[in-house]
């Protein structure tokens, strides 16, 4: 990866709460704004501007989640002056109100993954609400696939879910929580016919909240689901890369939280970085 835009990941992660521009990203790492987002999104997978709202999403559900702090302080937090704007573009990307996401019952079935902050819900938890969830109907697609889990690392809690966006915001499609060891074949039932991103979470048995310790994987490009179609995704898991978009998501249904609201995804957001 080149070394531009590994400096423009750390210069967007140090200073995400600040206004900043395409033109300010690109001056950082001495690119033409131009050159810089077709570089940056070749290497990444995302537009710079996509980046940079990952990043500000993350920082707010782990805020959320980890402290007291008011929404209103938190929206200063995280490079939004407006409560207001704030809570309609979090509430549209992830289906739920950033009140609503701070219920316990939210909460305790969050999957968290970047290179500095990481959980992973209780495997029983996410087995139920694997079961729990709705399946829209005519969802007859199936995914295959398989985890390789490094042989240094022994047995892992693990979930892959099947998401709309590289860098979702709101829960999987459809998803599947097992135990792990080695290579595992896996397979996740009842997914939308679709293009899909495929991401894994996973961490040693009986770990929660390691960070050190938690393993990523993802599809780069889309994968079609469809009933009839053999769909098969090979996932290595590995330490999440620093350059790597920060995933924050809850496998609770929005009637969790007691809100009416669908998930409708993250197309409609309009970050500062373009």
């Amino acid at each position: 990866m080149e070394r531009s835009v590994r400096q423009a990941v750390a210069f967007i992660r140090s200073r995400y709460y600040e206004p900043i521009t395409l033109s300010d990203v690109a001056a950082e790492v001495f690119v033409s704004p131009y050159h810089f987002s077709r570089i940056f999104s070749r290497a990444v997978g995302l537009t710079p501007g996509r980046y940079l709202t990952a990043v500000r999403l993350f920082a707010a559900k782990r805020m959320l989640l980890t402290t007291d702090l008011t929404v209103s302080d938190i929206v200063c937090s995280v490079g939004y002056n407006s409560v207001g704007t704030f809570t309609s573009r979090f509430t549209r990307a992830v289906g739920m109100s950033p009140t609503q996401y701070r219920d316990p019952a939210v909460a305790r079935l969050t999957v968290a993954a970047s290179d500095d902050f990481a959980r992973l819900p209780d495997l029983g938890d996410m087995i139920e609400a694997s079961r729990d969830r709705r399946v829209p109907p005519g969802a007859a697609g199936v995914l295959h696939g398989s985890l390789d889990i490094p042989t240094t690392v022994g047995g892992v809690d693990a979930l892959v879910g099947v998401f709309d966006d590289a860098a979702p915001q709101g829960a999987p499609v459809a998803f599947e929580a097992f135990t792990a060891h080695g290579r595992t074949e896996f397979e996740v039932t009842g997914v939308p016919n679709g293009s899909y991103h495929v991401i894994a979470v996973a961490m040693p048995y009986g770990v929660r909240a390691d960070t050190s310790r938690a393993l990523t994987a993802g599809t780069r490009a889309h994968v079609t689901v469809a009933s009839g179609l053999n769909t098969y995704v090979s996932l290595s898991m590995g330490r999440a890369e620093e350059t790597a978009p920060p995933i924050a998501v809850t496998l609770a249904d929005a009637s969790a939280a007691g809100t009416d609201f669908r998930r409708t995804g993250d197309r409609g957001l309009q970050p500062t970085v373009a």
